[in-house]
């Protein structure tokens, strides 16, 4: 978004990145418990579905199961196409009418992301951070190959030498769960905007008169750059609004509301009202003047 020649554009202290970034995991409003809440119902869900035959593909032993009936393999798999297409769909007039919540809120991806940003964050002094690190992620990327391939297989093959899947199953299993653990040790959030194909399609579709971080230049800001720091998106939240979507902008913002609570708890020990507001809050300044608005119609 061009700024007006005639708008005082707030300046900040350039915050530098540190190895260990900062981890936000204590909800303090009652939008970020919502979001642990739902996001943790959703991992409950994506775990449970396959278990009681809600949707279950096993393609070892050709047996397929919908709605706890077992169906044939053209109707299982008609299923998968409509449930993904349907996700689509849904996430289109969600990211249009509020925001990018698929990424904050729902997918299990992203929550396991966050884990292991809360992990580095508490191991930030351990002489062995980078090893533990490193197993966790593993560990998180075995647990997330195991619950995807459950909606495939029948797990118990990987204990059945004699089953003649044995073989394949255990290197789709090693295979999966390396590409899952390099994502996550080595892309972090950066997966969900340069190859997940969601995270792609919702920063192109996000629309501006969405849910959105607004940075109230109004408002006392005391230049800590925490901020920046917690937010997993590598985005400075106070200056969303004056960049292009794709490129530091509104559009890459997943909305966790984490800028928003560090912000919050930051300025209650001035005393004073937090800069960084959801675009809703009732009483928040315009970034734009009144004149702008105005020559735009």
């Amino acid at each position: 978004m061009a700024k007006p020649a005639f708008f005082d554009y707030p300046t900040f202290r350039e915050t530098r990145l540190p190895k260990v970034r900062l981890a936000h995991w204590k909800p303090v409003t009652l939008y970020t418990k919502y979001r642990w809440l739902v996001q943790a119902l959703v991992v409950i869900s994506f775990m449970l579905a396959p278990e009681l035959r809600w949707l279950k593909l096993d393609l070892t032993n050709g047996q397929y199961w919908l709605l706890g009936y077992q169906v044939s393999l053209t109707v299982a798999l008609q299923a998968v196409v409509i449930l993904w297409l349907g996700t689509y769909f849904v996430n289109f007039f969600e990211n249009y009418l509020i925001g990018r919540l698929l990424c904050g809120w729902i997918c299990p991806w992203g929550l396991l992301n966050r884990l292991g940003m809360i992990i580095n964050h508490f191991l930030r002094r351990h002489k062995q951070r980078a090893l533990i690190l490193a197993a966790a992620n593993l560990l998180f990327a075995i647990t997330a190959t195991l619950v995807v391939m459950n909606w495939m297989i029948d797990l118990g093959t990987l204990f059945r030498p004699e089953h003649p899947y044995f073989g394949w199953v255990w290197g789709a299993f090693g295979l999966l769960a390396l590409i899952g653990f390099v994502i996550l040790h080595q892309m972090g959030f950066k997966f969900c905007e340069s190859i997940c194909p969601f995270g792609m399609y919702l920063t192109v579709v996000t629309q501006k008169n969405s849910l959105r971080i607004t940075f109230d230049s109004n408002r006392a800001c005391v230049d800590c750059g925490l901020c920046t720091q917690v937010c997993p998106m590598d985005l400075s939240p106070r200056e969303m609004d004056f960049k292009d979507s794709m490129n530091g902008g509104f559009g890459q913002c997943i909305l966790c509301g984490d800028c928003i609570d560090v912000c919050q708890v930051r300025m209650e020990l001035e005393n004073l009202p937090p800069p960084l507001r959801w675009n809703t809050a009732e009483g928040i300044i315009p970034l734009l003047p009144l004149e702008a608005k105005q020559g735009a119609k």
